[in-house]
């Protein structure tokens, strides 16, 4: 077992508990070579999310992506960035002023019963994992990108590395937090709700992306945080990333009979009401060779508190600066919304193709700003446009309503009872 203590975190004053505790500051032994190797890590919270919109350089590079993203880090992102797009942004929304890369994951959203949307707020914890035997790790190369997790799964793999990456925590500070592979469903979440997910950390050694943005890495041998690099194919071990994204849904636990879906009121940007989409991305913007030199040497104290390998002159810690941009895509992502961003459907428990036909405009040029209200706004570059494409928003995997979804299936009754054994509150029928 690792070592480990209680951690504190605070978005928007409200705190959280570590209640699963992951591989971390700990050692395994190899067998038979009597080799221990010993996993270090630090851990930091994004002083703010610096904009949420339908922009994805990894996976929609030049063009307005498919579903709102809420994002984090260097205020050089956009439709495109790189690496040293990056480490040339006036400011990052990670505490490490170093760390000018950006990680990005789709919006939450509660869905009324009248059909429509009030965006959720959420912040994020972003951890650094690696091994703590100097050149051991690898920092990421310029150019790298990723992608974890997929936004098109509706259903559980059990066995798959990729879908035990991502886990949800319905969270109950008075009782018992619940850990699920899904969005926590038939149970209430009084402190909150907690996605969590974990990028793979084993490199090929030669492709800094791939046409997928994830065949180009692999997950370590014994799953998503635990193991080793042992694969020849993917040799160079990297720090491996987890995000925690900390979801004030707890808001809306009153408003849960005005849902559409009151068993599950939630859904991500993607149309995704089940979690098996959840995904998020990350391209490197550290400064060089900072990376190299904190996974080498920044493993001062076990419980993931950086401020040892601050004090060391490692990298710096500025947890009260904030960094917004100003949108690239004219539309309104946050608040309460007719439709989700791009009028994405909801679909479960399957997934099939939606194309918008409506682009909208793109401004010019995007601003920086570092305080709560928005700095000026671009111009039209390029107007909204309309195209004739075949949608498939009458298909058998579009939610339709909240009349079936809403009732309750035999074995959620019993999840139920048994979630409220644990300490959660059941959803009444």
């Amino acid at each position: 077992m690792g070592r480990h203590r209680p951690y504190f975190y605070s978005p928007a004053n409200v705190h959280h508990n570590l209640m699963f505790p992951r591989f971390r500051g700990s050692c395994f032994a190899l067998p038979l070579l009597l080799v221990y190797i010993c996993e270090a890590y630090w851990l930091m919270a994004s002083n703010n999310i610096i904009t949420t919109q339908r922009l994805d350089p990894v996976v929609s590079p030049g063009a307005v992506s498919t579903h709102a993203h809420s994002v984090l880090g260097g205020s050089n992102f956009g439709l495109n960035t790189s690496t040293a797009a990056l480490r040339n942004s006036s400011c990052t929304s990670i505490p490490i002023p170093e760390d000018k890369s950006n990680y990005w994951f789709p919006q939450m959203y509660f869905q009324w019963e009248n059909g429509t949307f009030t965006s959720v707020s959420g912040n994020a914890v972003i951890y650094y994992l690696f091994n703590d035997t100097p050149e051991y790790t690898t920092e990421f190369p310029d150019d790298f990108r990723m992608l974890s997790g997929d936004p098109t799964l509706r259903t559980l793999d059990p066995s798959s590395f990729a879908q035990q990456a991502i886990t949800f925590l319905c969270l109950d500070f008075g009782g018992k937090s619940t850990k699920s592979n899904e969005l926590p469903r038939g149970i209430s979440c009084p402190s909150g709700i907690r996605s969590q997910i974990n990028f793979p950390s084993c490199w090929n050694g030669r492709d800094t992306d791939s046409s997928d943005h994830k065949t180009h890495v692999q997950f370590l041998s014994d799953g998503p945080d635990n193991g080793t690099c042992s694969d020849p194919d993917f040799p160079v071990t990297l720090p491996r990333i987890f995000m925690e994204v900390y979801w004030i849904s707890q808001v809306f636990e009153d408003q849960r009979k005005h849902a559409m879906t009151p068993s599950q009121p939630f859904v991500f940007a993607h149309g995704d009401p089940t979690g098996y989409g959840y995904h998020a991305d990350f391209i490197n913007g550290w400064d060089s060779g900072v990376l190299q030199r904190a996974v080498n040497s920044c493993h001062c104290d076990p419980y993931g508190d950086p401020t040892c390998c601050v004090s060391q002159g490692i990298f710096g810690m500025n947890k009260s600066s904030v960094c917004y941009i100003t949108d690239t895509v004219d539309e309104q992502t946050l608040g309460t919304l007719e439709t989700l961003p791009g009028n994405n459907p909801i679909q479960a428990p399957c997934y099939q193709t939606y194309f918008d036909p409506v682009t909208p405009a793109i401004l010019q040029p995007v601003y920086v700003y570092n305080g709560s209200t928005g700095g000026p706004t671009g111009t039209v570059v390029t107007p909204a446009q309309t195209a004739i494409v075949t949608q498939t928003a009458n298909g058998s995997c579009i939610r339709k309503g909240g009349a079936i979804s809403s009732k309750r299936p035999p074995w959620l009754f019993l999840f139920g009872i048994l979630a409220a054994a644990g300490g959660s509150r059941v959803l009444d029928p």
